[in-house]
């Protein structure tokens, strides 16, 4: 079996055509490894753009990509041919599933298709490395920190360009990469990965939402294990709910949070109870207002 690692650059920009915003992809890139993880290919292309003809400056100071570049790129529907040839019977692989987000919307734009022509096997790399490296991270970690943890070397590649995130990425993969875990990670590219890729995650952040469950917001003191007295009504900040709590036992005041996210599988609960805020932490809090 044989993989291929996907990495996109694209620029940001309005299509009279969507009335709307798209990432328009600008640049396409890949590695090919073999079953061992070792490069056998690579693949590069611009593509020169076809909605936004002026790149973004944030684009272009990240990325070095210039404008002439693009003119001597080739159409969109060229360069995504040349790619399904190069990788023929491979399973692509990505650091995340964002590139896949935005391939898909450049697909439905130019062929009107809402699959991706060359998608038959998919792995998120980014998934797996995170499980290996720090499985109990909850946010999504990224390339750069994933290669530092890592101790990857880093100074022969250009960063934040289509093949040299493709080559980092292949890297971080190799170091950590077991070939039985990794086969978990193989799925079949079918309806119901479309379902998946592009089912949007929401936080809940009414109380009366009816998948807001009240028994997960309850705490028990640390210290003696008695349940906690709510002390305040609850409040939405940065997309959680915050409310004080009182132990009636020992007397000590904690802070409550509780997240509530709705995911394609079900709602995914976080809390965190900690140590009540300082009286100038909590006059930050007020100067910084309350998200609604």
């Amino acid at each position: 079996m044989q993989y291929v690692i996907l990495d996109l650059e694209w620029n940001n920009g309005f299509s009279a055509k969507l009335q709307g915003y798209i990432n328009e992809i600008i640049e396409i890139g890949a590695i090919k490894l073999d079953e061992e993880m070792n490069i056998i290919g690579q693949f590069s292309i611009f593509v020169r753009p076809d909605i936004t003809h002026r790149l973004k400056n944030r684009v272009k100071e990240l990325t070095q990509i210039t404008n002439e570049d693009l003119k001597r790129g080739t159409s969109f529907t060229y360069a995504v041919s040349k790619f399904k040839k190069f990788t023929q019977g491979c399973v692509i692989m990505s650091w995340s599933k964002s590139d896949l987000v935005t391939l898909e919307s450049n697909c439905q734009y130019y062929y009107g298709s809402e699959t991706i022509p060359f998608l038959k096997y998919y792995a998120d790399v980014q998934e797996y490395c995170q499980k290996a490296i720090a499985p109990q991270e909850k946010n999504q970690m990224a390339l750069q920190v994933a290669a530092e943890k890592l101790n990857i070397d880093m100074d022969d590649i250009p960063l934040h360009r289509a093949v040299g995130d493709s080559l980092l990425t292949s890297r971080v993969l190799k170091a950590v990469f077991d070939p039985e875990k990794f086969r978990e990670y193989i799925c079949e590219v079918d309806e119901e990965f479309y379902r998946r890729l592009n089912f949007h995650t929401t936080y809940l952040c009414n109380l009366d939402n009816p998948l807001v469950d009240p028994s997960q917001m309850i705490f028990s003191c640390p210290a003696c294990r008695k349940d906690c007295v709510l002390m305040t009504e609850w409040k939405v900040k940065s997309k959680a709910f915050i409310a004080d709590f009182q132990c009636p036992e020992c007397k000590k005041t904690y802070r409550g949070r509780v997240q509530f996210k709705l995911c394609y599988d079900g709602v995914k609960v976080q809390k965190k109870l900690s140590d009540m805020p300082s009286v100038k932490e909590q006059e930050a809090e007020n100067v910084d207002g309350d998200e609604s």
